[in-house]
């Protein structure tokens, strides 16, 4: 059985179920291990995302998927203690100072509550901060994508103005994902600090990204990253994407980036 951790990423847990219902679709011998420890039968095609979590649950210790969320989000809804905050922000300030960058992408995998918790512990050292934002933006010329990604990533939610334009190249990088996050880096109010509305250049290109971008994924989290930045003069472009566009992933994105920019509290000026 395994042991849910102490700050457990909800996130990893559903991504641990997909990858356990792939895995027995496809005849993987440990994953229908797993799933015959639970299931009675397991082998046939219906091995369902709920039957796979249900799996999950059961072997962190929980009889059903919706009792470990329960206690996932329990966790980390739990104060953060002030000496966990100085733990982190200490490992993360001489991680970036070593330029131990694909170390660093994975000490940062933790709560949103934690981050948050720790950012404030940095920011009362302005020089030490100062440098470990600058290594993040080293990282953005890696040759690993993994590495861009990760950094575009954290900068997302500690980069500042200092640090934008320097992740404008990424949104024409040769990996997709790294151009999506690159955009989603530069957009969203939700995870850190951004101006108030999107430069033009930068939002030029991230229509441009929503329109034409040859991965569908790119597209998508294009219209995302509008809609993330608040930017209500996009919802005309969005509209036209609409009656173009094919992809039905691509179509939900866009049609739920319209709803957020065309809510009451964030309507399009009159006439759009």
């Amino acid at each position: 059985m395994n042991c849910l951790p102490d700050r457990p990423n909800l996130e990893r847990l559903r991504r641990e179920a997909r990858a356990l219902q792939r895995g027995a679709r496809t005849g993987d011998p440990a994953s229908l291990g797993r799933m015959r420890a639970v299931l009675s039968d397991p082998t046939d095609a219906a091995i369902t995302l709920a039957k796979a979590q249900a799996v999950v649950a059961r072997n962190y210790g929980f009889p059903s998927w919706p009792k470990l969320k329960a206690e996932a989000d329990r966790r980390v809804a739990a104060p953060t203690s002030a000496t966990d905050a100085e733990v982190l922000a200490e490992r993360w300030f001489a991680l970036a100072d070593a330029g131990a960058l694909p170390a660093l992408s994975r000490a940062l995998a933790v709560g949103k509550r934690r981050i948050e918790a720790a950012r404030a512990v940095m920011r009362r050292q302005p020089d030490r901060y100062r440098r470990f934002r600058h290594a993040l933006v080293r990282g953005l010329g890696a040759r690993q994508d993994r590495t861009r990604f990760e950094c575009a990533h954290a900068l997302d939610t500690f980069g500042d103005i200092s640090t934008r334009y320097a992740l404008v190249p990424l949104m024409e990088d040769s990996v997709p994902r790294v151009r999506w996050m690159a955009m989603h880096a530069l957009s969203c109010h939700a995870c850190g600090e951004k101006p108030d509305a999107l430069e033009a250049d930068i939002r030029a290109r991230i229509v441009e990204a929503a329109e034409r971008d040859p991965s569908p994924h790119v597209r998508r989290h294009a219209a995302g990253a509008l809609a993330a930045a608040g930017d209500a003069s996009a919802v005309p472009a969005l509209r036209a994407m609409l009656a173009r566009e094919r992809d039905p992933k691509v179509l939900r994105g866009i049609g739920w980036a319209l709803r957020e920019l065309t809510r009451p509290d964030n309507a399009a000026p009159a006439g759009l």
